[in-house]
């Protein structure tokens, strides 16, 4: 089960407390994942399409409290690839006029003729709770999320923090971003195969949604990995810095190996200053020694950086020879 659909059944166990945040709950599910059509009767029908079935219990307790009436559900045969189940809710026909205006969807004008609101009814979210609770509506309908959340016993997450909410109409993802930012949780829309999306991509932002909507475990979730990948990147930058740090001392190592090879064969190590010599036969029998681990077997008392100077010196020594061996062989 993804993160998304396991932080959408944690906000459906919630219960809604107030009329008008359920008003507000189902209005932002009809607007978010419901199709209106015209019957052959010329009766508007409503359905709402999910993949959670424990939204139609939802959905079924406001409309019983409400309008006292039953709404259906039928499990949807998809010809996709999709392996999940997906669920059609049927409202009731003989309330559903009288519904979609009171959820600010749908109003007669004085032209007696039928309009639909695309973006959300003022009404509808003039409180805070109804404003928290049409978020809930959408999320539970229309949001999607690319974050997973790995066992790291032998997997690693290449994933960010990605929550989007899928609308159809411009003029909602626009109010819907309004409303976010009146819990000052700042979105932003793309147009995605005509498809208006309001999305947000900061980590702390999307644990700020989810406690709006009340998926308090997955908030926990998503810290607790957020937690583990930053301390599996702190470990691989130090991995990855003690690994050029040795490399960096390889690279020195053959060099000096390179260069006092190059000496002994042209002039031999005697013929160098004694302190030079020392240090040369020193490295000779530890190839693979840092500068520090050298510094360490030197008997004289040396520093790191002393160590480094005459090793310089030996380079130089064998950088001379190999410029007087090419002047030689140019003459």
């Amino acid at each position: 089960m993804s993160f998304a659909t396991e932080a959408k059944l944690e906000v459906l166990k919630e219960k809604i407390e107030n009329d008008c945040c359920s008003i507000s709950f189902l209005s932002a599910i009809i607007k978010c994942s419901g199709e209106l059509s015209i019957s052959g009767r010329g009766r508007i029908k409503v359905e709402i399409y999910t993949e959670l079935e424990g939204l139609y219990d939802k959905i079924k307790e406001i409309i019983e409290q409400y309008y006292g009436k039953e709404c259906e559900i039928t499990q949807v045969e998809e010809t996709n690839i999709s392996k999940n189940n997906r669920f059609k809710i049927t409202l009731p026909y003989d309330i559903t006029d009288q519904l979609l205006k009171d959820l600010g969807i749908m109003s007669i004008g004085q032209d007696e003729l039928l309009s639909i609101e695309n973006g959300i009814s003022d009404f509808i979210i003039a409180d805070d709770c109804c404003k928290r609770s049409y978020v809930k509506g959408a999320f539970v309908s229309c949001a999607t999320s690319n974050i997973i959340i790995k066992n790291y016993d032998n997997e690693k997450s290449n994933s960010g923090y990605h929550l989007e909410f899928v609308f159809n109409f411009e003029k909602i993802a626009e109010d819907f971003v309004q409303l976010l930012g009146s819990f000052d949780i700042p979105a932003k829309i793309t147009i995605r195969k005509n498809t208006p999306i309001v999305y947000i991509k900061e980590y702390q932002l999307i644990c700020d949604t989810l406690a709006l909507v009340g998926a308090n475990k997955a908030v926990l979730d998503l810290q607790n990995e957020a937690a583990i990948r930053e301390l599996r990147n702190n470990v691989n930058r130090q991995n990855n810095c003690l690994n050029a740090n040795l490399n960096k001392t390889v690279e020195a190592a053959v060099k000096q190996l390179n260069a006092i090879k190059i000496i002994q064969e042209n002039m031999g190590l005697e013929a160098l200053p004694e302190n030079l010599m020392e240090l040369s036969l020193l490295r000779l029998a530890n190839p693979e020694a840092s500068l520090e681990e050298l510094r360490k077997l030197c008997v004289e008392e040396l520093t790191k950086s002393g160590i480094n100077h005459r090793m310089a010196k030996i380079i130089k020594i064998a950088d001379d020879i190999n410029k007087s061996k090419f002047r030689i062989t140019t003459l």
